[in-house]
């Protein structure tokens, strides 16, 4: 068969479309141009097409690059630097003789001569990763969806030739070759790019000359090895791309580049770097390793990027150490910047020449976008599927593993119809793992990926086993609950229920059915079942199983009731009945417990339920009943008993019973051993935080530090720290409480007592203090004080003063004598002096007032006469002070009488209460104190015997009134002026009035 092709082109070459595969053709060219055309040229022979053209096994092709997926991370890298043309980066002779590592075998070449180098290993690996690229793998992967037959594509009118590449650079050279890459055309022209041609010139002093073509045949690959060159000769090179519309313009030459040997020890540039799945905020870059790899194999690859528009010196590296892939997503992206990325590979030496920069990208996602899907049939297929809507007819979806195609399908089997492509597992295992990646040809970049890592490969497989195997969802296992009157509850809740849905309820292997004793309920609305028993016996042990089928979907749930386990329900079971009849009657919904009130006293109390008018409350300690003055009214149903200033012997049992017609119920709290502990530890605690602010007290021993609490227990423990240092308690320093008061004794201060003091209280639990600061002006005024009431107590102590045997008033008839003595004392020795009615008095014959060892005073006058009469004073004096006592004499005339008073005669004086007077120095008003007197001996009036024929006269009424008051006798005792308490070195609560009442 023959067909004549009526086609106009400038160039040489033709690719002839739309030949079926097994028939034979004839071709023949003409010429033509401004003046028409040609003769035809003689027809070649018949060519049977055996394969398609533009793909095939090709020589010369760029196979795929091997690669794992790794960790992709934000990092820093330099550039190492470069060669420029034929000039090394690296300045070293040793660096420059090296025999550098090639990759000359992943590239095609332009002669069949492979060894011609002299590396006949490295050229002989060349035909064995010979293989095409992506239209290739589409191909077959889309060959095996279609079950072996290949569909026919028409060609589309509007299809046109592509426009040129462009970015041609130089990957590799040496003596007699060089590799070169470049960039695919920005205009494929409506279909996809089946091939490549490569042409070549020498360039002499300058001056270019005639093209030659590097193949013969169309390569796929964007990479190409030109063979034969001459050694040190300049060379410039243009690529042309073609597709079904033809072949298109060919590219710019590119610069001249020389052809020799590179002996640089880094790596040279990777190459075919590009962009896909572009988002909002990231994309994934791909790339090819270096075709030349230096002097030792590649390390690793960094990548850089910087905003489009950015100068040069904003490149930044976007990972730190060196990645191990040939791909990396990179993310962070600003939505809407063009950016712009290279690459660079690294080994021992250092970090190589960056690819050529990718076209600019921008960050975003296009309307229509979409991803690909994981999912799970009902069969449990587990597959990942992936839909286009931008495909041309030419289009086909290419699958990839850590973005390297999937040529082998043992593992996943493909399956494209139209415009969607689903890859199934064929046995999902850890073989799997990995990023899927899938790309539509012949379209604008439409791609996206999905990561199976370990965690997600256990997710599919748990629901890919769901789907094989469904079963009824539960909401909640079979679990057990006791009710209030003590029935006790089997029940599980399933997520949904059909209403063709039933259930068997299973004991001990036996199905068990409603009845009296079970009663069962399936609700398919709400997915409850459930099964009650009213009570749980001993032989209701063993295990219990609820059975679900709804429709294929089966389930069940089992609870297993044996030993301690169904002790414990059936005896919860039990005491849950026994409540619900002791609620019945009056009964405690919360026990007896107690509470520290903000006093610091203790209430116990509980709630109550179910009460009336004539329901009773007894309470009950060691089983003695308390008397309670007030009724209870159960106001709010709590009841509360309130223990003021709990201590020690409050410990015990403590029992409240509630009873009337209806029944009764009782309460128990024990408060002992540890429970009474926990009590006395909050009772210390609040009484700790009733505790005053530290004040400062002077006294006449020294400097008194003290606070008040609301009471004190002896659980509560005190300690003194004195400038961040326990205080050792010692004569001089002495702690003690007095009633509410916890006070500090620091006797006879010295300077070395200033500074911080803390007072320390612990409730077995918490230490809480209060300071006060002792020192500066704070010392100072009180030690200043401390000497002023050490002064006047010194006074007080020393003064003289007169202790006793005087009385008040004495009466004794004319003639008598009259004895009268007293005690004095004073430091130093008092000074005695006598006033009659105010005056002056001193001792003559009649009357003898004697001085005797500095203590006894006696005052004597042998007869008295009616001039003795009067108001006699006995004034005693030293530095510290003047005391005067009085007496007051009444002398009775009896004409012809004569007696003698005696101080211990029988006969009785009348004595009333005395006066005392008395001054200190430097005392002021309202600190005087009493002292107890010794006790005075009675001083009794005495007289001679009468004689009995003697006629006594008549006292007058009125004398007789008066002698009644005298014959009254003194106690001689007084009231004694109060002293400030000694303290205790311990903490003994002492009976005495505190200094200071508590504000």
């Amino acid at each position: 068969m023959e067909k004549i092709y009526e086609v106009f082109y400038v160039i040489v070459r033709f690719i002839c479309h739309g030949l079926v595969n097994g028939e034979k053709y004839i071709f023949r060219v003409r010429a033509v141009n401004a003046a028409g055309l040609s003769e035809f040229s003689q027809d070649s022979e018949p060519i049977e097409v055996q394969a398609a053209i533009g793909g095939g096994l090709l020589h010369g092709v760029c196979p795929e690059l091997s690669g794992k997926a790794g960790e992709l991370t934000d990092c820093t890298a330099s550039w190492e630097g470069m060669h420029e043309s034929s000039q090394p980066i690296f300045d070293t002779d040793a660096l420059l003789k090296c025999n550098a590592k090639f990759n000359r075998e992943t590239l095609s070449s332009s002669s069949d001569r492979l060894g011609s180098t002299g590396d006949n290993k490295t050229r002989e690996m060349v035909k064995e990763h010979i293989t095409s690229a992506l239209q290739k793998v589409a191909a077959k992967q889309a060959s095996k969806s279609r079950s072996g037959h290949l569909e026919k594509v028409s060609e589309k009118k509007d299809t046109a030739a592509p426009s040129p590449p462009y970015d041609i650079m130089v990957l590799e050279s040496v003596r007699d070759s060089m590799a070169l890459g470049w960039k695919q055309p920005k205009v494929t022209g409506g279909t996809e790019i089946t091939g490549y041609y490569v042409n070549y010139r020498e360039v002499v002093d300058g001056v270019p000359g005639k093209w030659m073509e590097a193949n013969i045949k169309a390569i796929s690959e964007r990479a190409y090895r030109i063979q034969d060159l001459k050694e040190n000769m300049v060379y410039q090179f243009q690529v042309a791309a073609a597709n079904l519309a033809g072949v298109g313009t060919p590219s710019l030459p590119s610069q001249p580049f020389k052809c020799e040997e590179w002996t640089i020890a880094v790596p040279g540039p990777p190459h075919d770097v590009t962009c896909t799945e572009v988002r909002k905020d990231s994309l994934v870059l791909l790339w090819k390793e270096p075709v030349y790899t230096g002097r030792s194999p590649i390390a690793g690859y960094y990548v850089d990027m910087k905003e489009t528009e950015a100068k040069e010196e904003h490149w930044r590296s976007v990972n730190e150490k060196p990645l191990q892939n040939k791909f990396l997503k990179i993310g962070g992206l600003q939505e809407g910047v063009s950016y712009v990325f290279r690459v660079r590979a690294t080994n021992q030496a250092g970090v190589g020449k960056p690819s050529d920069v990718t076209d600019p990208v921008v960050a975003e996602t296009r309307p229509g976008t979409k991803e690909v899907v994981v999912d799970v049939d009902d069969n449990g297929v587990i597959s990942l599927n992936f839909e286009c809507d931008q495909m041309s007819p030419n289009s086909q979806f290419v699958w990839s593993k850590n973005y390297e195609p999937i040529e082998d399908d043992s593992r996943l089997s493909i399956d494209t119809k139209g415009g969607k492509s689903k890859a199934a597992f064929k046995d999902l295992g850890e073989d799997d793992l990995g990023i899927y990646s899938c790309i539509v040809t012949d379209t604008d970049g439409v791609s996206s990926s999905h990561t199976i890592d370990e965690e997600e490969m256990k997710r599919l497989l748990a629901l890919s086993h769901e789907r094989k195997f469904p079963t009824v969802p539960l909401a909640s296992e079979l679990a057990v609950e006791i009710l209030e009157k003590g029935e006790v509850r089997f029940w599980l809740q399933a997520e949904k229920l059909s209403g063709n849905a039933k259930a068997n309820f299973v004991f001990n292997d036996k199905e068990i059915f409603n009845g009296e004793k079970y009663k069962m309920k399936v609700d398919q609305k709400t997915g409850l079942v459930e099964m009650i028993m009213d009570k749980l016996e001993d032989k209701d042990e063993g295990t219990y199983t609820f059975q679900l089928q709804d429709g294929k979907a089966t389930n069940q749930s089992s609870l297993v009731l044996i030993g301690d386990v169904f002790k414990k329900l059936q005896d919860e079971a039990d005491f849950q009945r026994k409540e619900w009849h002791r609620k019945q009657g009056p009964h405690f919904v919360d026990k007896l417990g107690w509470e520290v009130t903000d006093d610091c006293n203790v209430m116990l109390k509980c709630k109550v339920a179910n009460i009336k008018k004539e329901t009773h409350i007894v309470w009950y300690k060691d089983d003695r009943e308390i008397m309670v003055d007030e009724e209870h009214d159960f106001k709010d149903g709590v009841c509360t008993l309130l223990i003021s200033e709990f201590s020690k012997k409050d410990a015990g049992t403590y029992e409240v019973i509630l009873k009337d017609d209806r029944g009764k119920d009782s309460s128990e709290l024990k408060l002992k051993d540890t429970a009474f502990a926990d009590l006395m530890n909050e009772v210390c605690r609040r009484i700790a935080l009733s505790a005053t602010d530290l004040k400062i007290q002077s006294t006449a021993e020294g400097i008194r530090l003290y606070s008040y609490v609301t009471y004190y227990v002896e659980d509560l423990r005190v300690g003194w720290v004195h400038n961040d240092t326990q205080i050792r308690f010692t004569d001089r320093v002495k702690t003690g409480v007095t009633g509410e008061q916890i006070w500090l004794q620091i006797n006879e201060p010295t300077p070395q007592d200033k500074g911080k003091y803390t007072m320390e209280l612990f409730d077995g639990k918490t230490e809480h203090k209060k300071t006060v600061d002792l020192s500066g002006q704070a010392f100072d005024e009180a030690f200043a004080e401390f000497q002023r009431l050490k002064q006047a107590a010194i006074a007080e102590k020393n003064r003289a003063r007169v202790l006793g045997g005087l009385p008040d008033v004495v009466t004794i008839q004319e003639g008598k004598a009259l004895n009268l003595s007293c005690t004095v004392w004073g430091d130093p020795t008092p000074e005695v002096s006598w006033l009659k009615n105010e005056k002056a008095f001193v001792s003559d014959a009649n009357c003898i007032l004697k001085f005797e060892s500095g203590k006894k005073v006696s005052f004597s006058i042998s007869t008295v006469s009616t001039l003795d009469s009067g108001k006699y004073s006995i004034v005693v004096k030293n530095k510290y002070g003047t005391e005067t006592s009085d007496v007051t004499v009444i002398v009775i005339s009896v004409s012809g009488q004569t007696d003698t008073v005696q101080g211990h005669d029988q006969n009785n004086i009348n004595v009333s209460k005395k006066r005392k007077t008395m001054t200190a120095n430097k005392r002021k008003e309202g600190e005087k104190k009493d002292f107890i007197k010794p006790h005075v001996e009675e001083i009794i009036a005495t007289e001679e015997t009468p004689n009995p024929n003697e006629i006594l006269p008549v006292e007058t009424e009125k004398n007789m009134k008066s002698n009644q008051r005298a014959a009254k006798k003194t106690d001689g005792k007084a009231a004694v002026a109060e002293m400030v308490p000694q303290p205790t070195e311990s903490l003994d609560r002492q009976g005495k009035k505190p200094l200071e009442k508590k504000p």
